[in-house]
Parts: structure tokens; C-alpha cells; sequence
């Protein structure tokens, strides 16, 4: 049986791995973001939508459309069953982790660095000891300097950086969705799924959202909590094996 735990699962952490490695080295090598610089509404706009995907305007529809599709090409109402049971787990205890550590690591998010250079804010964590109305303030007044593609997104995520939240569920999607995609040999659909990922990924730290830390760290999370669920096939081929 943990043979076959291993077997069901390794196309999902292949891709999570995957998308490790590629968003470490390109960070790595990437140009610094510089949050006080103003961009064109193109960018500034298909960033914005890009986060919104993964985020709480918009990961509902993504993850519904993902839903569909998967429902749409899995012909065992059984097997249909136990897979949207893993997904549930992995949701509930992949926000439950993502929320739990932000509150132990109290990680300052970039764009306050951005407000303490602007004199703003005397430092990163003394932004934090301030009223959700005196931090909205200040980052209306950082308007003036910085394009609003990015205050935007300030104002309505004041809390801590890692890890990211936006990141926790693009991993979560590449391991379940990647993974099936991948077994199912529908390499068009995992393509569009690892763009979407890596777009999302950028997105946060051009918006001074996260560093390159709370990206992989949040991949990271995602893949430890996946290592710990058996997989819907494992599952299925456990119970049939019983009858």
C-alpha cells in the first residue's frame, strides 16, 4: 500500500518540485522589483487579475472551473468522490497551516520597506503596531508615489508575509490538479495550469506583495501536507482490494 501511495502521488510532487526549482532560480537571477516605480496599465492590470485568480476575489472560480474540468473527464462517480475528499483536506489543512505560521513568523510584508523609504513609517514592524485605519492611511498617502496597480492590493492585505496565501493555493493546484493532469496525459492543461502558476507567482512579488522566501516556503508547506494524504487511487485500489 505505500508502494502505491508513492505511485499515485509522484506526478503532483514531480510538478510541485518542479515549480520549486524553476521559481528559485529564477528569482534568483530575477532584476530587483523596484515598488516605487510606475508601469503601464497593461502590466499593472494583468498582474492584478493574475493575483486576484489565486486570491479571495477570484480562486473560487478558478478552483471551480478546475472542478468542472476534472469532473467533466473522470467517469467513476466513486473515484470522483474521493478525489474532491482530497481536495477538501488539502484545502482545510493548507489554509490552516498558511494561517497559523503568519501569525508565528510575523513576517513584515516588501511594501513596507517601500513606506519606511518614503518616511512614511519609522520601520517595517512599527507599520504593524498601527490601527487598520492608520495603515490604510499611510498607504493612501504612499499613493502619491506609487502606482496604484499596487496600493490597491496594500490596502486590502495588511497583515504578514509568510507564507503566501496566493502561493499556498497554486501549489495546491499544481500537485492535485497538475498531478492529475499529468497521469491523464493532458499536457495542454497542465501547460495553461504551470503558466497561471508562475504568472501568480510573479504577480505577488511585483506588487510587493511577498518575497522569494514566502513563495517557496508555501510550496514547501503545500508539499509536506501532501507527502501526509494518501491519494484518492490509493485509497480506491485499498478499499477494492478489501472487497
Amino acid at each position: 500500500m505505500q508502494l502505491q501511495f508513492w505511485k499515485n502521488n509522484i506526478c503532483g510532487l514531480f510538478i510541485l518540485c518542479g515549480f520549486l526549482i524553476v521559481v528559485a532560480v529564477l528569482t534568483t537571477f530575477m532584476p530587483h522589483i523596484d515598488l516605487l516605480s510606475h508601469t503601464s496599465d497593461f502590466i499593472g492590470g494583468t498582474l492584478t487579475y493574475l493575483t486576484y485568480s489565486a486570491g479571495s476575489k477570484g480562486f473560487l472560480i478558478t478552483l471551480s472551473i478546475l472542478v468542472l474540468f476534472t469532473t467533466l473527464k473522470t467517469t467513476s462517480k466513486k473515484q470522483w468522490f474521493l478525489l474532491m475528499v482530497q481536495l477538501g483536506v488539502l484545502l482545510v489543512l493548507s489554509f490552516a497551516a498558511k494561517t497559523l505560521l503568519k501569525e508565528v513568523t510575523q513576517s513584515p510584508r516588501p511594501y513596507t520597506q517601500a513606506l519606511t523609504e518614503l518616511h512614511l513609517v519609522e520601520s517595517p514592524s512599527a507599520f504593524y503596531t498601527l490601527t487598520e485605519t492608520a495603515q490604510n492611511s499611510l498607504i493612501e498617502q504612499a499613493s502619491e508615489h506609487v502606482s496604484h496597480w499596487r496600493t490597491i492590493h496594500w490596502q486590502g492585505e495588511t497583515d504578514y508575509s509568510f507564507p503566501s496565501g496566493h502561493t499556498v493555493f497554486v501549489a495546491l493546484c499544481l500537485f492535485f490538479f497538475g498531478g492529475l493532469f499529468c497521469k491523464r496525459k493532458q499536457y495542454c492543461a497542465l501547460t495553461i495550469l504551470l503558466l497561471w502558476g508562475f504568472g501568480v507567482a510573479y504577480s505577488r512579488l511585483w506588487l510587493g506583495m511577498h518575497r522569494p522566501e514566502d513563495l517557496l516556503g508555501s510550496a514547501i508547506v503545500v508539499a509536506i501536507i501532501a507527502l501526509c494524504i494518501p491519494s484518492a487511487n490509493a485509497s480506491h485500489r485499498t478499499q477494492t482490494h478489501r472487497l
